[in-house]
Parts: structure tokens; C-alpha cells; sequence
């Protein structure tokens, strides 16, 4: 079925069903949801085990390594990491992409159930996580007050929590900062050994009570459930517990309060105490909606009287950040389709023209996004992203078909209605494979190996070719119904400039054609000094982010007192605001805990910004107090949340490691290219190792576990179950009272039966432990973190890590390995290379079949290397980086930059088809051509020029889109200006080629062979 013949005469019929899917479109879109990423389940585990007042290397020996000899034997493992700490054992698993990550959590719970027994008798949960994109916090707030906070968690669950968790679209929302109440049972020690008491006999006591459990059924007339509840009633009840010695109760040797948890950790907001507050949305929840209730609610809160004076400040908002990036670029969309709209006015010189064409793209993108809501899929950043690449490709098949059908019209001998359908069927081939080409690039990615890159492009992929397929639609059915009906068309008058230009261009190929020699020495000649900018320009796949947001890390020489680190952060704290309007800073918000700290320095906005934020770094680390438990730094954060550069060591012995890793660090940070640094495990803390005597301990009938269990009952503590307060289940916790275990003498003096002290049966000795244990695939580890200077390359960085790695010596049983960083580097540009080969093979092949020859398509290909080259010039010329996004950009190039070719290639075999002369119909071809082709490139040039000098960011603060634009802008560009030039003179080489070929192999007449075809 013609669908333009169609169309043409059932122009009510085409009204009314690109009016309903309008109608539809405009419906759809009030009701798309809005998220910053799309929901995708990504195969990664996290496998938590809290275990307090512990060591790493206890960690790591009875918790970590069970369960890492359990998990790796899970099919499908990428990779293992694990940390282990002093409070906990985490576990990173990392599976293949395409593995289905719900049964893989199940197959993990059944390898850690098998080993559970091997695990510490105290261990009381294992947490595993699944992750998903949306497990995001939508909103992370700091809420500070001149007033102190830290005893305000019921206040703010009652204000706060609980208000905005009942929200519709809210999932959950954390409160960090403040602590819950617990009961607090804190033993005496001089008490207990008034009475000669143990803190292990108290806790025996106190675990054979505080239950509730059921004693079965009475059956009667009616049916009875006894139960036997033995709960603590309140806190009162606990002070009156009788230990079973003479009248002894729990009260006489303990003091029992009812107080918030103790913090181990501080936050600080413009140097005030602060707390955290983290917003969770539903899934499928609309995420702009839902940013918008929880402001709107917490309006309100802010009115109530009990929150006078407390301040709330958003240290992150998805929903803003949403916001922001779709109006952003939305901006630059419409500023593009404004600009491809002067530019289609300028070589049409008639508005109803022009906005007949120009009709392509609100039509598109309205249908585009009621296509998308049928399918389940949301409006994020990303699919935004591909309709923003493609509002400056919509108007190109409809420039190609009306340019058509107006010279039909110009040549006279048609009416208005046989031109339209003439017209737009001598171009429906080429405007078909041009499309089918800007489509079919997307290909490898979506059906070829997932990862993360694959996953994300595939909703760019998407939100394109569904524009550009309705686009085609639109040209090849409403196009050719309003041009049929048309008084007249727009003529291109004597004497302007697009006439000189044409006519320069015909006698260009004049000659190229008579100076075929010539013309190839000048291709030559401009495909080697393409060699400049290729080799010039600078490469890295996830460059450091410039971002107004700064990390400052500490990095603390050891473990020190709360209080102690809160001191030197407030120092660094009042520097920078002290120097507030110089560094532009907007405000500061820190964390710190006893073993490392952070302060996020938030500047302001780009567009009040008037200094660059790596010139603020440099500014800032010039003046910062020099700090006695620590060496300040900047963190630098890659592109898309990658991993920082780094070399790994591994090894058996985590102080050996540590040791090579400070060589490591000394040596590389004299590599050109690296300014900065450092090991990532964090500085060592002090661990006492008591050392038994086993001879005097069987003396007073105590052995080394009883007299372990005894210490660990008293110093870290016992959970001893819930108490069911009014405010819900408060947890119980027994230990020794604070101020009696500070110090070694304290250790030393406490009584193991009521008056033997610990000092009598053991020594100790103060050696230095890891802070936190690392292991990478079940092989311990450590990194030495690398920081790149502003324009150096990746590639030359990474050739000087590898000699410099390669010359240091090592122990037997250790090595070294560059980490994840370098590798997701050239992972992903192997990857992108080989789905552009791939998308390349596919082009070819489909121009092939829709040409019938081997050769034509040669041609049309071809101009993908001008294309790429074009991308080089761009980039060393401007100092543009060549990252990922670059990359996607050259990927939808490729699918773009071939539309030329076909459009020239097509109308040239068809006035040879027609009975032209081959030299003849080229000049005709091109001169003919000319016109659509320049119109098609520049409404795709000026529609991208926006992103490209602009400086929006994927999700208002991810990677820039300029590199992907200018890609496109660059690549475009060169690639028109040389395949306008060199192609008809490549055609005519390649028709030569084939005459030889044919007259070689086929010796017979070839008077009635299509022209062009081999």
C-alpha cells in the first residue's frame, strides 16, 4: 500500500488519526512518569553483618572468610569484594549482566544458612540487599538548630518521619543524627565485686526472663490460649530484678537508664550539629510528584510551633535535579528547533513552507511520548536525552520528501496532487534507509551483551527511533497532503547565494571528475593530516568531574577520640568560612566518626559562579590549617559514578600491604599527570591482644573462653532483648559503666570471679591493626587512589604506572594490578567499538540489500570516516576530552552521517535510470541535492548547538552533554563538506570498478543492467 497515495486522498481520514494521536499524546504526556534514572535491577548483592565492639582481623577470620568461601561457589560471579571492619563484614558481589538477581539473593541466603553455625554465637542478623536504580534517596535533607538535636529523635519522628512517611508516593524515610532510646544497663564494678558478683552471672540471671511465649491450650465449654508473659513492664521494673543473693537486686550493682543510643559518629551543617534525613519514593511513584508533596508537607511542618528555629537544608534533590535537567534541556531543544526553524526559512523564503516542514517536530515528540506511556516506560534524563538528539533529525525526511515534490511542481507537466505523489515516491527508498540507519545503530546495544552502558543507551535508543519512525510516518503521509494542496511553492530566486554556491559546487565536481588523480591526491592529503587531531586529542572515558560540589577527605593518621576529630574539623571549618565569598561557597556540611572524616563543600550555582571549581581547590588546600591527626585532600570523583584511578596490591599480610602501598604512593606521585595520591584502607588503630597465662589461670580454675566471654560480657556489650515501651520495641543493652573501663589499668583490675583481676592470669601488648581489611576475588587488598590533573592523558598516565609498577619489586606471593577505573576505561572503550563495528557491518548490509550492489554502499560509508575525523577536529581544536559521551555521540552519527550519501546516491541512480550519461547525472544528482542535504545538516547542527556551547549536565549534576553534541555538530559537519566533495568522485571510481569487475567475470552485453549496480 502507497501510503502517500493514501494519504493524498483521504486527507480527512490522515487528519483525524494523527489528531487522535495527538490527542492521545498530549494525555499521555500529563500522566508519564518522571524519574532520574529508569528502574533497572542491577546484578548486584550486598551481603551486611553487623558485629560490634569487635576487630577487623576478628572480622575477618570468623565472619568474612566463612562466608566468602560459601558465596563464590554462586554461578555467575563478575567479582567478590569484601571489608571487613570493627563493627561489621560486608560483602560485594558483583554477577554477570543478564543473570536474574532474585534467585541469586535466594541461592545466597541458602549458602550463608549452610554455614551459619561456623559464624560467632553473637552474630543476630545477616542483612542482603538487592539493588535497583530507584533505591536512590529522592530527597537527602540536613535539618540544624541553635539548639541541641541530639535528644530529639521522638520529637522529630513524631514531626517529621511520620508526616512524610505517610505521603502518598513515599516509601520510607531514614532519620540519621539522633538515636532511639534504649534501656542501659550499666554495671558497677566495685559493686559487683563488694558482692563478689560476675557480669556473666548477671547476664545469665537476666536471660532467663523477659519473654512472652505460649503454654499451649484449655479446652471447655470455651477454648483458652495461655500465655506465659514474663516481659519487663518498665524501666522500674529492671532496677528491682532480684539476682537470686540474699535480697540482691539489679539496681544495687547496675545503674539503669532510659536514654538515646550512644553516637559513635557527628555531623556538622555551616559548623552547627546537624541531622540526616534520607526520602524514599515507591516504585513506579512520579518522582517530580512526589518531590513536590514532600516540600509542600514539610512547608507545613516548618509552621508548627515545636519546629521553631530548626532549619532544613537539601543537600540533594532528585526531584529538583529532575526538574532541572528536563528544563534544561527542554531550553535547548526548543532554542534548537527555533533555530532549524530560521535556517529552513532561509533556504525556503516561504513561512507556510517552512512551518508545513517544521510541523515534524511538536507532531514527533507528542506522539513519541504517548507511544512511550503505553509502553511502560518513563520520562528520565536519559530518554529526554533521546528526544532532545532527535528534534534537530525530525524535519529531515520531510525537507527530503517536500524538496522532492516542490521540483516536480517547478518543472511543470504535474499537477499539484501527482507531484506530491511522485515526489515523495522518488524519495521513499532513501528517506526509508536513511531512517532505517539513524535506528539500526542502536542495535548492538540493545540485543548484544548487557552492562550497565547497553542498559542506559537503550532508553536513549528508544525515545530516538520512536521520533524519528513517527517522523517518517509524517513525511511520507501529512507532508505530501498539505504540499498536494499547496497554491504554490517557494522558488529559489536568481542570482542568491545558494545559486553561486551551487554553481561552485557543480564545477568542483566537474573537475574532481576530470582530475580524478588530483582529486584523490587532496583526499590523501586531508586523511593524513587528520592524523594531528587524532593523535592531539586528550581520551578518557570518565574524566574527573568539575562539579560545584567538592569532597574533602581528612585522611586521619589512626583512630582518635569523637571529640578530638570534631576539634580539627571545626578548624578546617571556620577557615572556610572565613573565607566564604572568595571560595564561593554556599555551605558546608561535614561527617566525621572516630576513624575518618568529610566535609561536602556545596559552592554556588554555575550560572552565579564566577571561578572554576578546580581553581577554588587549588585555593582552598593553599591556605587549610595543617592538622595534626590528618592530611587533607580533595576526593576526585570520575564521570557516572565510576570508580576513582587507582593500583591495586595483593597479597596474605595486610601490614606488608600497607607497607608497599606507601612505597607505591611515594613513587607514583612523581608520574606526570598524577597530583595526588593515596592509600585507601585508611590509617591503623591500636589493638591490645591480651596474651593468657594458661597455668595460672587452671589455678583459679578459670580457662582462656570463660575468661574471654567474661571481658567481651563487660566491655562490648550484650543486647539483651526489647522492652515494648509506648513508643514501640526499645532495645536493652548490658555493659560496664563507661568511665570504668577507659584505660589500660581500668582492663587490668577487672575482677574475673569477685577477686582475681585480669592482670594476674594474662599481659598484653599494643600493636597496630588495619583499620579495615579489604579483599578482592578471596585475596586480601589495598589501593593506592590516583587523582588526574586538569588535560593530562589517561593513556600516557596509565604507561607510566605500568613502568613504574613494573620496576618496583615485590615479595614473593604478591602483585600488583591496575583497578577498575583503568579497566571500566578500556572496557568501555572496547565495547563502544566494537557495537560501532557492529552498527557499521549492520549499515552496510541494509544499504546492500535496499541497493542491490556490493559497491554503492561503499560510497554511503565512507562518509562515516569523514564523520569520525570531523569529531577529532572538533575536539583538538575546541580542547574538548574524548569520554563516553563522546563516544555515544559518534555511535549516533554513524547512523545519521550516511543519510547524505543515500540521498545523493539514490537521486543520482535514478536520472541514470532515467537514461543520463553517469558524469552527466552526477553533476545533475549533486546540484539537485544540494539544497536538501545543506538543510538537513544545518537543522541538525543548529538543533544541537544549544547543548553543545551550553554546560547542562545529565541529571542537573552528572557528565555534560556538550561532548556528545559537539561529536555529533563536528562530525556532521566535516563529514557533509568532504561527501558532498570527494563522494560523486568515489561514486564514478567505484562504478569504473565494477564495470571492470563485471566485464572481467561476466563477458556478455550489459546494455539492459540497472545503472550502478554490480
Amino acid at each position: 500500500m502507497n501510503l502517500s497515495r493514501l494519504a493524498i486522498r483521504r486527507p480527512v481520514t490522515t487528519g483525524m488519526v494523527f489528531v487522535s494521536l495527538l490527542v492521545l499524546g498530549l494525555v499521555a504526556a500529563q500522566r508519564l512518569p518522571l524519574e532520574f534514572f529508569p528502574e533497572v535491577e542491577v546484578p548486584f548483592l550486598f551481603i551486611q553483618v553487623p558485629y560490634p565492639g569487635s576487630s577487623p582481623r576478628q572480622v575477618e577470620e570468623s565472619i568474612t572468610r566463612p562466608l566468602e568461601e560459601s558465596l563464590a561457589t554462586l554461578k555467575g560471579i563478575y567479582s567478590m569484594n569484601s571489608n571487613s571492619r570493627a563493627d561489621q563484614a560486608q560483602i560485594f558481589i558483583r554477577f554477570d549482566w543478564g543473570e536474574k538477581i532474585g534467585p541469586k539473593a535466594l541461592e545466597a541466603r541458602a549458602r550463608i544458612d549452610a554455614v551459619r553455625h561456623l559464624l560467632p554465637d553473637d552474630v543476630q542478623r545477616i542483612q542482603i540487599f538487592r539493588f535497583n536504580s530507584s533505591d536512590a534517596p529522592v530527597m537527602t535533607l540536613r535539618i540544624s538548630s541553635q539548639r541541641d538535636l541530639s535528644q530529639a529523635w521522638e520529637l522529630l519522628q513524631r514531626r517529621l518521619i511520620r508526616p512524610l512517611q505517610r505521603l502518598e508516593g513515599v516509601a520510607r524515610v531514614e532519620l540519621q543524627g539522633v538515636e532511639p532510646m534504649e534501656i542501659r544497663i550499666q554495671l558497677d564494678r566495685e559493686r559487683l565485686d563488694a558482692h563478689g558478683l560476675q557480669a556473666v552471672e548477671v547476664l545469665r540471671v537476666l536471660r532467663q526472663h523477659n519473654f512472652n511465649i505460649s503454654a499451649g491450650q484449655l479446652e471447655g465449654e470455651t477454648r483458652w490460649q495461655v500465655m506465659v508473659d514474663d516481659r519487663w513492664t518498665d524501666p522500674q521494673t529492671l532496677r528491682d530484678w532480684p539476682l537470686g543473693r540474699k535480697g540482691l537486686r539489679l539496681g544495687d550493682v547496675a545503674e539503669i537508664r532510659y536514654a538515646p543510643k550512644e553516637r559513635d559518629y557527628g555531623r556538622h551543617l555551616d559548623m552547627r550539629y546537624a541531622v540526616g534525613v534520607q526520602v524514599f519514593k515507591e516504585s513506579g511513584a512520579n518522582m517530580v510528584d512526589v518531590g513536590r508533596r514532600v516540600l509542600e508537607e514539610i512547608d507545613r511542618i516548618g509552621q508548627s510551633p515545636e519546629m521553631q528555629g530548626i532549619q532544613l537544608f537539601f543537600l540533594n534533590n532528585q526531584a529538583e535535579g529532575v526538574k532541572t535537567s528536563l528544563a534544561d534541556l527542554l531550553k535547548s531543544g526548543l532554542l534548537g528547533a527555533l533555530l532549524s526553524l530560521l535556517v529552513l526559512y532561509a533556504f525556503l523564503r516561504d513561512w507556510l513552507t517552512t512551518l508545513t516542514v517544521s510541523l515534524a517536530v511538536p507532531v514527533s515528540v507528542l506522539i513519541t511520548l504517548g507511544a512511550m506511556y503505553f509502553l511502560g516506560v518513563s520520562l528520565n534524563i536519559l530518554s529526554m536525552m533521546g528526544l532532545m538528539l532527535a528534534v534537530g533529525m525530525l524535519v529531515d525526511n520531510a525537507v527530503v520528501v517536500a524538496e522532492s515534490i516542490f521540483a516536480l511542481r517547478q518543472q511543470g507537466g504535474h499537477t499539484p496532487f501527482q507531484a506530491a505523489e511522485q515526489g515523495s515516491a522518488r524519495v521513499g527508498v532513501a528517506v526509508f534507509a536513511g531512517t532505517l540507519t539513524s535506528m539500526i545503530v542502536f542495535l548492538p546495544n540493545i540485543f548484544g551483551d548487557q552492562d550497565q552502558i547497553s542498559l542506559f543507551l537503550s532508553h536513549v535508543a528508544l525515545a530516538i527511533t520512536l521520533a524519528l519512525g513517527v517522523s517518517l510516518l509524517i513525511s511520507l503521509t501529512v507532508i505530501p497532503m498539505i504540499t498536494a494542496r499547496m497554491r504554490h511553492v517557494p522558488v529559489v530566486r536568481e542570482g542568491a547565494l545558494f545559486h553561486r554556491l551551487q554553481r561552485w559546487y557543480q564545477r568542483w565536481m566537474a573537475w574532481s571528475l576530470r582530475r580524478r588523480g588530483r582529486a584523490g591526491l587532496i583526499l590523501l592529503l586531508v586523511l593524513l593530516a587528520s592524523a594531528v587531531p587524532v593523535s592531539g586529542v586528550h581520551m578518557d572515558m570518565f574524566p574527573d568531574e568539575d562539579g560545584r560540589e567538592l569532597q574533602l577527605q581528612y585522611n586521619l593518621h589512626g583512630s582518635y577520640p569523637l571529640e578530638v576529630v570534631e576539634a580539627q574539623v571545626l578548624r578546617v571549618e571556620k577557615y572556610l568560612y572565613a573565607n566564604q565569598k572568595r571560595f564561593e561557597i554556599k555551605a558546608v556540611y561535614s561527617f566525621f566518626n572516630h576513624r575518618q572524616a568529610s566535609s561536602t563543600i556545596l559552592l554556588t550555582e554555575q550560572n552565579k559562579a564566577h571561578r572554576a571549581a578546580r581553581q577554588i581547590k587549588r585555593d582552598i588546600l593553599k591556605g587549610l590549617p595543617a592538622l595534626s591527626i590528618g592530611r587533607p585532600g580533595f576526593e576526585f570523583r570520575r564521570q557516572g559514578g565510576r570508580d576513582a584511578l587507582a593500583v591495586q596490591l595483593r597479597g596474605e599480610s595486610t601490614s606488608e600491604l600497607y607497607r608497599l602501598a606507601e612505597q607505591a604512593r611515594r613513587q607514583l606521585a612523581h608520574v606526570p599527570g598524577v597530583v595526588d595520591a593515596s592509600v585507601e584502607s585508611g590509617p591503623p588503630s591500636k589493638e591490645v591482644q591480651l596474651l593468657f597465662q594458661r597455668e595460672k589461670a587452671l589455678r583459679f580454675g578459670l580457662n582462656s573462653r570463660d575468661i574471654a566471654q567474661r571481658v567481651g560480657a563487660g566491655l562490648r556489650g550484650v543486647q539483651l532483648g526489647e522492652w515494648h515501651g509506648p513508643e514501640g520495641e526499645v532495645p536493652i543493652q548490658l555493659r560496664f559503666r563507661e568511665e570504668q573501663t577507659r584505660n589500660l589499668d581500668d582492663l587490668r583490675q577487672l575482677r574475673l570471679d569477685g577477686r582475681v583481676p585480669l592482670g594476674a592470669v594474662s599481659h598484653y601488648q599494643v600493636v597496630d591493626s588495619p583499620g579495615v581489611i579489604r579483599r578482592s576475588n578471596r585475596q586480601t587488598t589495598l589501593r593506592v587512589r590516583l587523582g588526574l590533573e586538569e588535560g593530562a592523558d589517561l593513556k600516557a598516565v596509565r604507561q607510566a604506572i605500568e613502568q613504574v609498577m613494573g620496576q618496583m619489586k615485590l615479595p614473593n606471593g604478591y602483585g600488583w594490578a591496575l583497578g577498575r577505573g583503568f579497566q571500566d576505561d578500556r572496557a568501555t572503550q572496547q565495547t563502544m567499538l566494537f557495537n560501532m563495528l557492529v552498527a557499521v557491518a549492520l549499515i552496510y548490509l541494509l544499504l546492500a540489500a535496499l541497493f542491490e550492489s556490493l559497491l554503492l554502499p561503499v560510497t554511503m560509508v565512507f562518509s562515516i570516516v569523514f564523520g569520525v575525523l570531523g569529531v577529532f577536529w572538533l575536539f583538538w581544536i575546541s580542547g574538548t576530552t574524548f569520554s563516553l559521551m563522546a563516544m555515544i555521540g559518534i555511535l549516533i552519527l554513524i547512523g545519521v552521517v550516511v543519510n547524505n550519501g543515500i540521498v545523493l546516491i539514490d537521486h543520482i541512480n535514478q536520472l541514470r535510470w532515467q537514461g543520463q550519461a553517469r558524469d552527466a547525472a552526477v553533476l545533475a544528482g549533486g546540484a539537485d541535492r544540494l539544497r536538501p542535504i545543506l538543510m538537513t545538516v544545518a537543522t541538525t547542527v543548529l538543533g544541537l548547538l544549544p547543548l553543545a556551547l551550553g554546560d547542562t549536565q545529565v541529571g542537573g549534576d552528572g557528565p555534560p552533554y556538550y561532548p556528545m553534541a559537539r561529536a555529533i555538530i563536528g562530525g556532521l559537519s566535516v563529514a557533509t563538506v568532504l561527501g558532498l566533495m570527494f563522494m560523486p568522485w568515489l561514486y564514478t571510481l567505484l562504478d569504473d570498478l565494477a564495470g571492470w569487475w563485471q566485464r572481467l567475470w561476466q563477458p556478455l552485453p550489459l546494455a539492459e543492467s540497472t545503472p550502478g549496480k554490480d
